[in-house]
């Protein structure tokens, strides 16, 4: 697994209006949710994210680490920010996807498996979005933590 941290700006160059802090990444696989989830713990005592908002945010992160690898193995990536009083996780894996229909969801947010994860999702979180073409999946959420 690949983990490191950043400064103020982000790793596409682009700097957001109220700057991030604590902008962390850390490449996974498959197996290595528990890992992502110890990844995510850290970031938030290092982001003063406090325990009311801490175990939400850790299982939000590790919910979208599993739809992002739930398409077959691949190489993913987490991306976790603040910015103001926003917690922010990118999760984007690059498996190869089967073609689905327009309109359709991805293999990992189908089903009653997939039902679930973003039902939890979008209880826990201020914004979820998903997005799967031909370079993997997305998601990307945020949630309010101060």
């Amino acid at each position: 697994m690949n983990a490191r941290m950043r400064g103020r700006q982000a790793s596409d160059g682009r700097v957001p209006v109220s700057g991030p802090r604590w902008l962390a990444q850390q490449a996974f696989r498959q197996g290595d949710i528990p890992a992502v989830r110890r990844f995510t713990r850290a970031f938030c005592a290092r982001a003063g994210i406090g325990p009311a908002r801490h175990a939400d945010f850790v299982l939000a992160v590790s919910e979208s680490a599993a739809c992002a690898t739930a398409v077959g193995p691949c190489t993913a990536r987490v991306r976790l920010w603040m910015t103001g009083p926003r917690a922010f996780c990118e999760v984007r894996g690059d498996g190869m996807l089967r073609r689905a229909a327009r309109g359709t969801l991805p293999p990992g947010l189908a089903g009653e498996e997939g039902m679930l994860r973003r039902l939890v999702l979008w209880r826990i979180s201020d914004h979820v979005s998903f997005a799967s073409g031909d370079d993997g999946v997305r998601v990307l959420l945020s949630m309010t933590v101060c």
